[in-house]
């Protein structure tokens, strides 16, 4: 895989670990051969899921449609990057112009 997609929330309070422990099991089982979900951290008030693709673009869309619009994309962000880069290319939401991962 060429890039590391990156899904990030902000992280509150300890009820978002639960949270972050879910979507990442549903992004594991439902990206298919998209991606494959790499793990996750959380800390200094942000959580993230870490996918491997060759496609973010495809699979994020794939897995953004995986996420409530309720609750889960309000506060979504997110980025890629090749592994050979040290900087993401922000993807969400619209006119998001930098993204990074603390």
């Amino acid at each position: 895989m060429k890039y590391q997609l990156v899904l990030q929330w902000p992280s509150l309070s300890n009820a978002d670990y639960d949270r972050l422990l879910a979507l990442e099991e549903t992004f594991r089982k439902d990206l298919g051969d998209l991606g494959i979900v790499d793990g996750h951290d959380i800390g200094s008030g942000e959580m993230n899921i870490f996918i491997h693709t060759d496609e973010p673009i495809l699979a994020f869309e794939r897995a953004k449609h995986l996420l409530d619009p309720r609750s889960d994309l309000g506060e979504l962000k997110a980025g890629y990057r090749d592994f050979d880069e040290d900087e993401y290319i922000a993807i969400y939401p619209k006119g998001l112009d930098h993204f990074s991962v603390t």
